[in-house]
C-alpha cells in the first residue's frame, strides 16, 4: 500500500498576480514501457436482487514502438483480465487470464486513433487535455468513448461503443511519495438504445446507461498518469424485462519497467546463478519476457509443499528479482504421469506455492505476481526417462515485458 501524504489546500503559485498555469501533455519516447494494474471491485444486481461480488484484475502492458516528430506515439499494448480471488482472502495467487492485444496511436494531448473493431482499451480519450495552459479550478470538456463487450451475453455481432463528452476539472496539486501530482476530476455519462433493426436480428439488449466519476493523479514532470480512482454505475436492460446493474470502484497505478528480454541480461543472470552454484536453473528469452526455469524443482511427493532446499534457492533468486520492477508470471509444469486433470491441478498449485513464497519474501506484492499451470502440455524433454521427467517437472519465473 502506498504511503500517501496529502498537502491540504491549493498550491497557489503567484506570478504577476495570477495563479500559475500548467500545460498538460503526454511526454512520449520510443521504447518507453510500462504496465498498469487495475483492480475493480464490482457488485452485480439482477432485477434489484444482489447477485454476486466480483474482484476483477486487469494488467495493461504497453510499449511505444515509434514516436513521430510531433510527439504522437504508436503503441503496442497487451491486456490481461482475471477474476480470481486474491491471496489475502483465499491463499491463492492471481491466475493468468485471457490476453488480447491492441495497436493504436496517441497524440500528446491524449487523443487516440484506434479502430472500433478493437475492444481494448475499454475507455478511450480519457484524459484528453486542452491545447492551452490551465489553472487550478479551471474546467474543460473533451469527447471520448467507452466500449462494452457484451456480445455473447446478448447475441450481438459487435461490442457496444458509447460516445460521451467528459467534463474535466483541474482540482489541486498534491505530493505523494515525494512526487508532485496534479489532481484532475473527470465525469461523464453514456446512454444507448437498440434499434428495431438490431432487435429484429436477434439482439436481446435493449438499453444501456451509466456514468463514471474518476480522480486522475497526473505526473506532468514525466508526462504520464501515475494512478487513478473511479466510481461507476452501468445499467443494462434486455428484451425479457431483466435489469442488470453493475456498480463499484476501480483503482489503477503505473509500474514503469525496463524490458530485460535480451541476450545480455539472460547471460548475466545465468552467470550469476552459476556463481551462486544454483543447480538446474536456465535462463531464456520468451514471448512474455525473460524466463528463469527451475528444472526438477523439489516438492513433497504429489504435493505443492516446497522442500527446504528449494526455499533456500528461491530466497537467492528472490534477492536478484528485487532489483527489477517488472511484474512476474509463475508457470508450473508437470511430467506426463497421472490423469490430465490431476496434472493440471498440481501444476497450478505448485505455481501458486512458489508465487506465495516470493510474496512472503517481499519480492512482489500479490497484485504484481501472476500464476498459471500448464500440466504436462509443454514438455522440454522426453517423458520416457527419469532424467527427462525431472526436467519436465519445473516451475518458470518470467520477468515480464
Amino acid at each position: 500500500m502506498k504511503k500517501t501524504i496529502f498537502i491540504t489546500g491549493l498550491f497557489l503559485f503567484v506570478m504577476a498576480g495570477l495563479s500559475a498555469q500548467v500545460k498538460f501533455e503526454f511526454k512520449q519516447k520510443k521504447g518507453n514501457s510500462g504496465s498498469y494494474i487495475s483492480t475493480v471491485e464490482e457488485d452485480v444486481y439482477i432485477n434489484n436482487i444482489p447477485s454476486h461480488h466480483a474482484e476483477i484484475i486487469n494488467r495493461i502492458s504497453s510499449k511505444m514502438t515509434n514516436v513521430a516528430t510531433d510527439g504522437e506515439a504508436f503503441i503496442y499494448a497487451t491486456y490481461m483480465t482475471t477474476e480470481n480471488s486474491i491471496s489475502q482472502q483465499t491463499g491463492r495467487s492471481l491466475s493468468w487470464g485471457e490476453e488480447t492485444t491492441s495497436v493504436f496511436s496517441r497524440k500528446t494531448n491524449g487523443e487516440l486513433t484506434i479502430s472500433d473493431d478493437i475492444y481494448m482499451p475499454t475507455v478511450r480519450n480519457v484524459p484528453v487535455f486542452p491545447e492551452k495552459k490551465v489553472k487550478i479550478g479551471e474546467t474543460w470538456t473533451a469527447k471520448g468513448k467507452e466500449v462494452q463487450d457484451v456480445r455473447k451475453a446478448f447475441n450481438m455481432d459487435k461490442a457496444l461503443i458509447f460516445p460521451f463528452e467528459a467534463t474535466y476539472t483541474y482540482k489541486e496539486d498534491t505530493t505523494i511519495d515525494g512526487k508532485k501530482l496534479n489532481v484532475i476530476l473527470v465525469e461523464y455519462e453514456f446512454t444507448y438504445e437498440a434499434t428495431d433493426e438490431l432487435l429484429n436480428a436477434g439482439q436481446t439488449l435493449t438499453q444501456s446507461v451509466g456514468w463514471s466519476k474518476q480522480t486522475l493523479y497526473w505526473d506532468n514532470d514525466r508526462g504520464l498518469l501515475d494512478h487513478y480512482d473511479e466510481e461507476f454505475l452501468i445499467k443494462i436492460a434486455d428484451l425479457y424485462g431483466n435489469l442488470y446493474v453493475f456498480t463499484g470502484t476501480a483503482h489503477a497505478e503505473l509500474t514503469e519497467f525496463t524490458s530485460l528480454n535480451d541476450d545480455s541480461t539472460a547471460k548475466q543472470l545465468q552467470d550469476t546463478f552459476d556463481k551462486l552454484k544454483l543447480e538446474n536453473i536456465s535462463v531464456k528469452k520468451g514471448e512474455k519476457g525473460l524466463t528463469i526455469s527451475l528444472d526438477n524443482i523439489q516438492f513433497e511427493p504429489d504435493s505443492n509443499v516446497l522442500l527446504e532446499s528449494e526455499k533456500i534457492k528461491l530466497k537467492k533468486i528472490g534477492e536478484l528479482l528485487k532489483q527489477y520492477s517488472n511484474d512476474l508470471l509463475i508457470t508450473g509444469h508437470c511430467a506426463d504421469r497421472g490423469t490430465a486433470s490431476a496434472r493440471q491441478k498440481l501444476s497450478e498449485e505448485r505455481a501458486e506455492a512458489v508465487a506465495s513464497y516470493l510474496v512472503n519474501l517481499g519480492v512482489r506484492d500479490e497484485y504484481h505476481i501472476f500464476t498459471q499451470g500448464k500440466g504436462s502440455k509443454e514438455p522440454v524433454a522426453s517423458n520416457n526417462t527419469e532424467e527427462g521427467r525431472a526436467k519436465n517437472r519445473r516451475v518458470e519465473i518470467t520477468i515480464m515485458d
